[in-house]
């Protein structure tokens, strides 16, 4: 099946070079706002171009990744994204034939197919697309100082009310339920080197990544439950703490919603335990209805009793151990509903055996040497053995796992005994494993109502491994040292990730997909569109013509490009790329 037919002139043009004449097939689009011509084709000598004349139809095709940029070059069209973000811009500067705001949304597009730095936008993603041919203008230019030149130009003031004013236009025309939001930080290292002094958000922190040994920097990010769009964002350094940064955001989320909605009644905010406080609790409870956490190692005696009595609760299609009670805790009046997730659960037991494992390998070791009286060196003191020991097991788990002892033997030579308490290890999965606890204002909703509400968080958890996933939509490789084009960079990102929510949402819906984001991302990628050129007859005067039609897909595939609007001939959109609204 041969979908069709996007035609183009193109014109067989000339050139000298040191003193040989070439010909190529052309055609015109704009460069800097100007036409000019681009090769479509090298036809080489006139020998060579006689040969073509009579073999026929060249044999060569190039084939593009379309149905992705396609997609999201629609939706940012229908959200106007170019124009919104053109709207909070002083500096109306034009670079290389690009508005500031189309040069931000061709980077978030980036992102989308295939993140790679800006040096490498061009000739890394965007040059193996149809991109050039949707918008009918050169990208070649468009190298590292064109979207530093860009970036420069977009206070980082403005960021949030670029994104509201987005969001705005979003729930004018589509229907976004706004009842439960999901609110969670993370973070993410950079390469910013430990001398530089530029940036006040990359420091030293503890990083989820693992890589302690680079600075970080931290975001904020607040999504709607039901389709998991961004909300709301914030940049933070990367040494402040996830209490610190929600307390310090908090009237600021109000305030977006506020704006968005009107008002707050219907409203209620999902967070984990590691933003609690008192004081930020407090405020949270005067203010709109939540769902958080609490942490079961400092609550043990709500534990305790629910121990005693867990009942069933049907979640889904989960039956769910759980205990719900209402009681004062930080003078504030709540429902608690306690219960056992079997994956924590499953997480905790294997964690501790793995590190109990390789404690007691190194305690073994530990005992070899110690039997042994130290030939060199300062003499071993039995305080500082017990100290070695005891920064050896440095997990407060593994404190009441494993018991040891130290005996003296002769001159600095100690006997170091120890075992793993099987008993205890069996209490600690009868009584403590696997426990969370949820807490609530929401006093009226069913217990797996309350729930289901709190495991809304794993898709923002998903979000994040999302964002630092290198194949769609990662914030890595980020080169930018100064904390505005960070801030710049992560919007980008974050604008890259709303257009990809928007196609699965309208994919669900219109066309009931009912895959993951990823696959629907692999799926459009896979939509490719062939260019070749179309001569005229022998014989007769005529134009070349660029004939451009999409690939044979695979039957799974067809559906999503006719109902994403692909198949449809397209426009070349000029409209903001090039000039701003007056």
């Amino acid at each position: 099946m041969c979908y069709n037919v996007y035609t183009d002139m193109a014109t067989i043009q000339k050139r000298k070079s040191r003193g040989y004449t070439y010909w190529s097939i052309v055609e015109s689009r704009r460069v800097n706002g100007k036409p000019r011509p681009v090769i479509l084709e090298y036809l080489g000598t006139a020998e060579a171009l006689l040969k073509r004349l009579k073999e026929g139809h060249p044999s060569k095709v190039k084939t593009y990744e379309h149905g992705l940029v396609r997609t999201m070059l629609n939706i940012a069209e229908e959200m106007e994204i170019v124009s919104t973000i053109n709207r909070h811009i002083e500096d109306k500067r034009v670079r290389d034939g690009f508005t500031v705001g189309a040069s931000i949304l061709l980077a978030a597009l980036g992102r989308v197919g295939k993140p790679t730095s800006k040096r490498g936008w061009y000739e890394g993603w965007a040059r193996h697309t149809s991109l050039s041919y949707l918008l009918g203008k050169s990208l070649s230019k468009l190298d590292s100082q064109h979207f530093w030149d860009q970036m420069e130009a977009v206070p980082q003031e403005t960021i949030p009310l670029i994104e509201e004013d987005i969001l705005e236009l979003i729930l004018r025309k589509y229907t976004i339920s706004l009842d439960s939001v999901l609110l969670d930080m993370s973070n993410f290292f950079t390469y910013i080197a430990s001398t530089n002094q530029h940036s006040s958000l990359a420091q030293r922190g503890r990083n989820k990544q693992k890589r302690m040994d680079l600075k970080q920097f931290g975001l904020l990010l607040l999504l709607s439950r039901q389709d998991h769009l961004p909300l709301f964002h914030r940049v933070y350094a990367g040494n402040l703490t996830d209490r610190t940064v929600f307390q310090k955001n908090f009237h600021e989320i109000l305030d977006r919603f506020k704006r968005l909605c009107g008002q707050l009644e219907e409203l209620t905010l999902i967070f984990d335990q590691g933003s609690n406080t008192k004081k930020t609790l407090k405020e949270v409870a005067e203010k709109i209805h939540f769902v958080g956490a609490l942490s079961p190692h400092h609550h043990k005696d709500l534990i305790h009793k629910a121990n005693h009595h867990l009942g069933t609760v049907r979640v889904g299609d989960r039956s769910i151990q759980c205990y719900r009670t209402r009681r004062t805790i930080w003078n504030f009046d709540l429902t608690c509903v306690v219960y056992i997730s079997k994956k924590l659960y499953e997480g905790q037991v294997r964690g501790l055996e793995q590190d109990a494992k390789k404690l007691l390998v190194k305690l073994n070791e530990l005992k070899e040497k110690l039997r042994l009286p130290t030939k060199k060196g300062k003499k071993r003191t039995a305080a500082a053995t017990k100290k070695k020991v005891t920064s050896l097991i440095s997990s407060p788990a593994l404190r009441e796992l494993i018991h040891w002892k130290l005996y003296p033997l002769k001159e600095d030579a100690f006997d170091l005994t120890f075992q793993f308490d099987e008993e205890t290890f069996t209490h600690l999965k009868e009584n403590w494993l696997g426990r969370r606890i949820i807490i609530t204002n929401r006093h009226e909703w069913r217990t797996e109502e309350i729930i289901l509400t709190y495991w809304g968080q794993s898709h923002l958890e998903a979000t994040f491994k999302r964002l630092k996933n290198p194949y769609h939509l990662a914030l890595r490789p980020q080169y930018h040292w100064t904390d505005q084009k960070v801030k710049v960079h992560a919007f980008i990102c974050l604008l890259a990730f709303l257009l990809v929510m928007i196609a699965h949402k309208k994919a669900k819906e219109k066309l009931s997909f009912t895959e993951s984001v990823d696959t629907l991302l692999e799926k459009l990628s896979s939509i490719r569109l062939a260019t070749f050129i179309e001569r005229p007859l022998q014989k007769t005067k005529g134009k070349y013509r660029a004939i451009y039609r999409l690939e044979d897909m695979d039957k799974d595939v067809e559906p999503l490009a006719e109902g994403m609007g692909i198949t449809e001939k397209r426009l070349k959109r000029t409209k903001h790329f090039s000039v701003y609204n007056s």
